[in-house]
């Protein structure tokens, strides 16, 4: 139980701590709370839950399935669909999904030990697929909110990472077999297309609060009468652990920021600094909560940004939903833990230099 809310418990302890050396003010501390960001959060997780839920992703994907297909095909595919998908849905979504669906259909086709390799891929995809947009991950959508940046500027900074990424990813599937599946496993499903409709037009009210089109205000007014109606056990699905993670960071960097002397410190430290501090805090506390302390201190978005998505590579914890694909992989029986993270480690770690090379080379 501890270990399951260690970084909710460590975040308490950093906003009770820096409290004591500052003044009390329920109205400060009010106010260094990103709503609107938790705010968009909320809305975007109820709806990629529920779209989740329908398998609304799974349905189209199946169709890529018809007559002949290759282990190696079969292996791109789920890769890509982590890859593209978590542009949209967040890299969270795109592991829940389709991760378990990958680890059943290279079971059932009896290729059980390209698990370890695929679920690798599958997790690198998600994580430097999803830093392309702002709505990608939770880091992403911080920096462009906090920074108010615009979306040129930003897809511009991360679309070159993703790119080098997307060859990486296409050059290591390569090593999976061109066996072809004789037989593959027949998942029929019927799209709902009236709710996916339905559920794509709320999550286009997100986009369009995102490129600062409408104001809040209207998405959740439409969003949350929407969601109560469609399936109100959405709901349950959001993760407010991440939600109640930020506003404990959000106090505590607040609490920080009234302290002048810190401040002047961390900026003097943080600046020019921002790539190789953000990338190494995340081996260490994850990217989102590295995003949320580091802000405050600089106004180098391009290189924090850049710092807090490649930083996701490296460590299990470096990005929280690695541990996604970690967890589906330990439910499998008789595997081995210690195998994953050894190519986990060395499939990260290789594009993780390749992308330090190529940053180096740049800035």
């Amino acid at each position: 139980m501890i270990k399951k809310y260690t970084d909710l418990l460590l975040a308490a302890l950093l906003a009770l701590a820096t409290g004591l050396f500052v003044p009390f003010s329920p109205a400060l501390l009010w106010e260094s709370i990103n709503w609107n960001l938790l705010g968009i959060l909320f809305c975007l997780m109820t709806i990629t839950a529920e779209i989740g839920k329908w398998g609304i992703p799974r349905a189209l994907c199946l169709h890529f399935f018809d007559g002949k297909v290759t282990v190696r095909q079969l292996a791109r595919f789920f890769t890509g669909a982590c890859f593209f998908s978590s542009m949209v849905i967040t890299n969270d979504i795109s592991l829940i999904i389709f991760v378990p669906f990958s680890i059943s259909t290279f079971i059932e086709i009896h290729e059980r030990s390209l698990l370890i390799p695929l679920i690798t891929l599958e997790t690198i995809a998600a994580n430097m697929g999803s830093m392309l947009t702002p709505i990608g991950n939770p880091q992403n959508l911080f920096i462009y909110e906090y920074f108010h940046l615009p979306l040129s500027d930003f897809l511009s900074t991360t679309a070159p990472v993703v790119f080098i990424s997307g060859f990486f990813l296409y050059l290591a599937g390569r090593l999976s077999p061109e066996t072809v599946i004789s037989s593959l496993p027949s998942r029929e499903m019927e799209l709902p297309r009236k709710k996916s409709l339905f559920l794509l037009f709320l999550l286009l009210l997100c986009v369009l609060h995102v490129l600062r089109l409408i104001p809040l205000a209207l998405v959740m007014a439409v969003v949350v009468p929407a969601m109560i109606f469609l399936d109100r056990k959405a709901f349950w699905e959001v993760d407010y652990k991440l939600l109640l993670l930020f506003s404990l960071l959000f106090m505590a960097v607040g609490n920080l920021g009234r302290l002048d002397i810190l401040s002047t410190w961390a900026r003097q430290t943080i600046g020019g600094h921002e790539f190789w501090i953000s990338l190494l805090l995340s081996q260490f506390i994850s990217n989102v909560p590295a995003t949320v302390m580091l802000s405050p201190y600089t106004e180098n978005w391009a290189p924090l940004l850049l710092g807090v998505d490649v930083g996701g590579l490296g460590t299990l914890i470096a990005s929280m939903a690695s541990l996604i694909s970690f967890k589906a992989y330990t439910h499998i029986p008789a595997v081995s833990k210690k195998e994953y993270l050894a190519l986990f480690s060395l499939y990260n770690l290789l594009l993780l230099a390749v992308l330090i090379l190529w940053y180096v080379m740049v800035y």
